[in-house]
């Protein structure tokens, strides 16, 4: 079986181009790091909310 190559000599992922796979990696990286960060942000609301509830908002959600 012979071996694809792209044109800058990379391995082929599946039929897909590396750059491509790449960039699918990156952008799945990036959303699950807002993923988290949102549910710290949501948590430290709630955790606010039973601290002082009433008052003024320190998150706005």
């Amino acid at each position: 079986m012979k071996q694809r190559l792209t044109r800058q000599r990379m391995d082929m992922v599946g039929p897909f181009h590396p750059y491509l796979v790449f960039a699918g990696i990156i952008l799945f990286d990036v959303l699950l790091i807002g993923a988290l960060a949102m549910a710290v942000v949501v948590t430290g609301d709630k955790v606010e909310d039973v601290v002082a509830p009433g008052g003024p908002e320190w998150v706005t959600l």
